[in-house]
């Protein structure tokens, strides 16, 4: 693996300004050994060239070595606050949740640590690296003699004040808080680094379950095509799996987008403040994504075949589509990650009673994604409504026709954004309006709810659907509060069109994933935004029923939620942009790099030949 690359996945982007600036580095030695003249004025060249190379290596040694200090005096002085508290600890007896405390804020300061090491490690190589690739392009042996005489010798690198702290630390915790149970406590302090190896166990079973849910939603596909009549209950098919199907889609999508996450050094772990001793691989995402999926296709099978089976009516399957997912979240044994379960209720809870607790961004995220999965909300409650009619011998056909409580549940989404704005403003310090300019964004979705349960209930009383004044209510706050959340999307919670000249016009200066995605993201997301406009066009010109169009722009608005989750995560990450969480460090395994990359530097001996042709 080329050294760049290691650099730029082991850094931490909170601190990404303080490293040895490689790559530009890379870049001035490759540039002036293609520029060089050929010429007698060569030797003069390459002179003033290395005067003014080792100027810049000054500059940045001396901001590597500022910085460390900087950080080196804070980790001293936290030693010492948690030393004297650790001590304190056998002088008096302390409550359980003090106890817990205080080993957390241990468990912090010691991932800290390893945290300023790997900084150590990381420039260390930086230097030694970048000074071996100048000697090698320019056929010299300065950029040696540089390193041994200002590197090796700097503070930054023979600091051995930081390994004792945690040699301390871990002594302290071991006695302290542990009873001398070293195991224990290096199980507690230790963090494994964010890109690990995923158990062989989960990669097998994720691929064991996705490949029965590809047989078996075959299977449904083909079932579907064969027996489908008109005049058979399979017309209630779709309106009766369609939240399941969806939810599923959902969920395919976020295990891709935490794979992609992980991949790009986005730490998702840290952002939603989840235990990094203990968060859930890409592969377990799959894994429950394939499981709801084939639980929902078995029960479609079990719905188009229900006569091979000797059951008489087919309508008890989507039922268990439904109920079976919940019972596995909210079973309360001890097993299937049921901690993790646990903190899905939790945050829950958090929502529905937003205005009550402090907002954190998960909180925020999953409210966010509500927004989205409104429609399935939708259907799980006409699902109620169904089963009830049907179990009482009712008249079925209308069951799923909009009512008053389908305007309650879809305004429901915006009302938990708007509280959780409201309380973010008020437990702000400095009061800032942006977040009562975002809680109208969200009141901007409610008063369309609004207009559109009004066009709807309406429409009996005129023959031609714009003669309806609703109609053009519905229109009009519906470009308006597209338009504003679009603005709001790109500007606030992708924080692109910052730049508007240059090679990254209309995004931003840090950049994770490639600049196309970007461009590509701002299109599709316009497009999603109004994509509404065609719905209400297929719907008017009889193209399409009110039902599929519906299906349709929800499956475009699941996959518009999955490419907005990619960027907004990307975008806290590199700039902590809605303050939800303190600039802390991004805890890492203490790393070793002094393997020399021989691939890189005969890739790039390949790339300076080429440019010298």
């Amino acid at each position: 693996m080329r050294f760049s690359k290691t650099l730029e996945s082991q850094l931490t982007f909170e601190w990404r300004e303080q490293y040895l600036n490689y790559v530009e580095l890379k870049n001035i030695i490759l540039d002036a050994v293609h520029h060089a003249p050929k010429d007698e004025s060569i030797t003069q060249y390459y002179h003033n060239f290395e005067l003014e190379f080792f100027a810049v290596c000054e500059r940045e040694l001396a901001r590597v070595e500022r910085f460390y200090a900087q950080k080196l005096a804070e980790a001293r002085r936290k030693f010492s606050e948690l030393e004297l508290q650790l001590r304190a600890t056998q002088q008096r007896k302390l409550q359980a949740s003090i106890l817990r405390q205080l080993g957390l804020a241990c468990s912090e300061f010691y991932l800290s640590m390893i945290m300023l090491q790997n900084y150590q490690s990381l420039n260390y190589t930086a230097f030694r690296k970048i000074l071996k690739k100048y000697d090698k392009q320019l056929k010299a042996t300065k950029g040696g003699l540089w390193f041994a005489q200002h590197v090796v010798g700097a503070s930054f690198a023979n600091d051995k004040e930081l390994r004792g702290m945690i040699v301390k630390m871990e002594q302290l915790y071991t006695q302290y808080l542990t009873n001398g149970d070293r195991t224990k406590a290096m199980n507690k302090l230790r963090v494994p680094p964010l890109v690990r190896k995923t158990p062989s166990g989960t990669i097998f079973t994720a691929g064991l379950i996705t490949g029965l849910f590809i047989v078996s939603s075959t299977m449904v596909i083909l079932s579907y095509a064969f027996r489908y009549s008109p005049d058979s209950p399979i017309v209630y098919f779709f309106r009766l799996f369609r939240a399941t199907v969806f939810l599923v889609l959902f969920l395919f999508l976020f295990a891709l987008s935490s794979e992609i996450w992980q991949r790009s050094g986005i730490n998702h772990v840290l952002i939603f403040d989840i235990d990094p001793r203990n968060h859930s691989p890409p592969a377990l995402f799959l894994v429950v994504a394939s499981t709801l999926g084939l639980i929902c296709s078995m029960c479609m099978l079990g719905f188009l075949h229900h006569m091979e089976f000797a059951i008489k009516e087919p309508y008890h399957f989507p039922s268990l589509a439904i109920v079976v997912p919940i019972l596995l979240l909210i079973n309360p044994l001890c097993i299937m990650k049921f901690k993790a379960r646990m903190l899905i209720l939790k945050k829950f809870g958090r929502i529905f009673a937003a205005p009550f607790f402090h907002v954190n961004f998960s909180d925020f995220w999953i409210a966010e994604q509500f927004i989205s999965l409104v429609q399935i909300g939708v259907d799980f409650y006409q699902l109620v409504r169904f089963y009830i009619l049907y179990y009482r011998d009712h008249d079925i056909s209308y069951t799923f026709e909009p009512d008053v409580v389908v305007t309650v549940i879809r305004c429901l989404p915006p009302w938990f954004r708007i509280a959780q704005s409201l309380r973010r403003f008020r437990d702000t310090r400095w009061r800032t309006p942006d977040y009562m300019i975002n809680a109208l964004k969200y009141f901007s979705m409610i008063i369309v709810v609004i207009c559109s349960h009004m066009q709807m209930d309406s429409m009996s009383q005129y023959e031609k659907l714009f003669d309806n004044g609703w109609t053009w209510a519905y229109v009009i706050t519906f470009c308006f509060s597209a338009t504003y959340s679009l603005v709001w999307d790109c500007y606030m919670d992708f924080g692109l069109f910052k730049i508007w000249r240059g090679k990254n016009i209309f995004l931003r200066e840090n950049l994770v994933y490639p600049k196309t995605t970007y461009y590509a993201i701002i299109v599709f997301n316009i497009l999603i935004r109004y994509v509404w406009m065609l719905e209400l066009s297929l719907i008017y010109y009889n193209v399409l029923r009110a039902f599929y169009s519906k299906s349709i722009c929800f499956i475009l608005e699941i996959i518009r939620r999955f490419t907005w989750n990619l960027l907004r995560l990307e975008n806290e990450h590199l700039h902590n942009c809605g303050e939800f969480r303190a600039v802390r460090d991004i805890f890492l395994m203490p790393v070793n790099l002094q393997t020399d990359y021989h691939s890189e530097d005969e890739d790039d001996t390949k790339k300076s030949k080429i440019k010298r042709k």
